[in-house]
């Protein structure tokens, strides 16, 4: 179950992100889209991601929670990209993706 938390917390927060990114795209970044109601469900949406996120810190080592997560993001934030942003890849695209996952391996090892 723990894991699972890791996986829905991730998702959440790359739904999260979508959404912000969306609302930005439609009213541009100022200090009024923070008080509206779609921005908030958006950081309500963070604030349930940060709730698993928790669970899985109270059972599961920080240093793996945040090896998962970390890799999660890169791919989820990706696909996310790609599906709801029409963002084309390319090789090099790729190869950044792959190279991000292998940096976070590395960074974490002991």
């Amino acid at each position: 179950m723990e894991y699972v938390s890791i996986i829905l917390a991730q998702l959440l927060y790359t739904a999260s992100d979508v959404w912000k990114k969306a609302i930005f795209n439609v009213h541009g970044f100022n200090a009024g889209v923070f008080i509206k109601p779609v921005f908030i469900f958006a950081l309500l949406i963070a604030g349930a991601g940060f709730l698993f996120q928790m669970h899985a810190l109270s059972r599961i080592d920080l240093s793996r929670t945040i090896i998962i997560m970390g890799m999660l993001a890169v791919i989820f934030s990706a696909g996310a990209g790609a599906i709801f942003f029409r963002e084309q890849f390319n090789y090099w695209n790729l190869a950044g993706i792959l190279f991000a996952l292998i940096a976070i391996i590395f960074v974490n090892i002991r």
